[in-house]
C-alpha cells in the first residue's frame, strides 16, 4: 500500500498538469464563451459544448501520464501492479474532485446567477443536469474516468507494442468502427439507436460506462505487465 501511495505522490508533484492546467483550459473556454454571449443579441438560452474541454483533457492526461511516469516509476523499483493501482487511485480522486466542483458550478449557474446574466449555460447543461446533485457527480465522474482509461489504454498499447503496434491498433480500431457503421446503416438500425438514447437518462448511460471502464483498465494492466521500459 505504501508503494501505491508513493505513486500517487509522484503524480501529485506535477501540480500544474494535474490540478491547474485542466481548470486553465476549462475557464479559458468559459471566458471566451461568456464574452461571445455578452455581445450576441439572443433572447433564448445559449448552450455550448465548452465543458467538454476538461473531459478531453482527461483523455490526454491518460496518455501523457503513463508515457512520462512509467519508466521513471519502474526505475525506482515500483512494481507494475503498484504503479497501475496508484494510477487508478490518482485519477479516481481527481475525477471525484473535479466532478464535485463541476456540480457546484452547475448549481451556481442554474440557480444562483442564472446564466451569468447573459443566458449562457456552460456548466448547467440540459439532460445532464436533469437529476439531483449526486447524480450529476456520478455522470461527471464516470465520463472522466472512462476517457482517462481510453487514453491510458492507448498509451499502454504503445508501451507494450511500440509505434508499429500503435499504428496497427489505430487501423484496426478505424476498420472496426467503419464496419459497424456500415452494418448499422445496412440493417436500418439508426432509428433504433436514436430511440435507445432517447429512452435512457444521462445517469443510466454513466452507469453503463463503468463496466466498459473496468474492461479498459484490465486490458491496460495486462499490457503493462509485459511492457518494456
Amino acid at each position: 500500500m505504501n508503494m501505491v501511495q508513493n505513486v500517487v505522490k509522484m503524480y501529485a508533484r506535477d501540480k500544474w498538469g494535474w490540478f491547474f492546467l485542466p481548470w486553465v483550459i476549462l475557464f479559458s473556454s468559459f471566458i471566451v464563451n461568456l464574452f461571445i454571449a455578452a455581445f450576441l443579441p439572443v433572447d433564448d438560452k445559449i448552450v455550448t459544448g465548452g465543458l467538454m474541454s476538461i473531459f478531453i483533457y482527461m483523455m490526454v492526461i491518460g496518455i501523457v501520464s503513463l508515457s512520462q511516469t512509467f519508466p521513471f516509476a519502474l526505475g525506482l523499483s515500483v512494481r507494475r501492479r503498484d504503479f497501475f493501482l496508484g494510477s487508478m487511485l490518482m485519477i479516481s480522486l481527481l475525477s471525484a474532485g473535479i466532478a464535485i466542483i463541476l456540480c457546484l458550478l452547475s448549481y451556481i449557474e442554474g440557480s444562483v446567477i442564472d446564466g451569468w446574466g447573459v443566458s449562457l449555460y456552460f456548466f448547467h447543461l440540459p439532460y445532464i443536469s436533469d437529476g439531483n446533485a449526486f447524480l450529476q457527480i456520478v455522470i461527471f465522474f464516470s465520463v472522466m474516468l472512462n476517457l482517462y482509461m481510453i487514453g491510458f489504454l492507448c498509451a499502454s498499447v504503445h508501451r507494450r507494442f511500440g509505434r508499429n503496434g500503435m499504428y496497427v491498433f489505430s487501423i484496426v480500431a478505424v476498420l472496426v468502427l467503419t464496419v459497424i457503421t456500415y452494418i448499422v446503416k445496412y440493417m436500418g438500425w439508426w432509428s433504433d439507436i436514436f430511440n435507445f438514447f432517447g429512452d435512457h437518462t444521462a445517469v443510466q448511460f454513466a452507469l453503463m460506462l463503468f463496466p466498459i471502464t473496468i474492461c479498459l483498465s484490465l486490458v491496460s494492466y495486462l499490457l503493462l505487465r509485459r511492457a518494456t521500459v
